[in-house]
């Protein structure tokens, strides 16, 4: 399953009425895939908007990663699981068929090398810059994600404070793509 170069990622403070018309806006901004990742939700929320999201994919043929995160709500339609860091270290083997996507968050060598045992279609190395999400984190900058992906074979996805104009930049650096949050739904 190919991965996109422009990667949405759902927005925590987002209504679930905001979702879903993102959703069906996808396919207008060139797009068909993105996660699903609503932490700030609780369990029965999630199930609930996750049945109204796999309602909307099916009908705009949208695809959509759920975060593992969310693992004891993953509904049948999915596309495939994003790894968080912590649940990427804990596995063992592949949690998902080759038929799913499997994608993992890295924030160093260790993790990265983690998800090439575990044969993941695709990587987050984050965060690139400063971002109210992790406001404790520095930013690796360019220049060290230049140098941290020269070193796997894996498509890494840049992420963090970026927007989708930094495509460019990133593929100059190697990456495969960008993936975000808030610059990432719209035109």
């Amino acid at each position: 399953m190919l991965i996109p170069k422009i990667y949405p990622i759902s927005s925590s403070t987002q209504k679930t009425r905001q979702l879903i018309k993102s959703i069906r806006l996808l396919k207008s901004n060139q797009l068909d895939f993105f996660q699903y990742r609503r932490k700030n939700l609780n369990p029965l929320e999630v199930e609930e908007e996750l049945n109204l999201v796999q309602e909307a994919c099916q009908e705009e043929e949208i695809r959509f990663i759920v975060n593992s995160f969310h693992a004891r709500q993953i509904p049948k339609n999915f596309s495939g699981i994003h790894l968080t860091s912590d649940d990427l270290n804990n596995k063992e083997k592949r949690p998902v068929g080759k038929d799913k996507v499997l994608g993992a968050s890295c924030h160093n060598q260790k993790d990265i090398l983690k998800a090439e045992s575990l044969q993941v279609d695709y990587i987050f190395l984050s965060p690139i810059r400063h971002t109210n999400s992790h406001q404790y984190s520095k930013g690796i900058g360019w220049e060290q994600f230049k140098r941290v992906v020269d070193r796997t074979h894996l498509p890494v996805l840049a992420l963090g404070g970026l927007e989708k104009k930094d495509l460019s930049k990133a593929e100059e650096c190697g990456a495969y793509g960008v993936a975000g949050i808030s610059k990432f739904w719209s035109g």
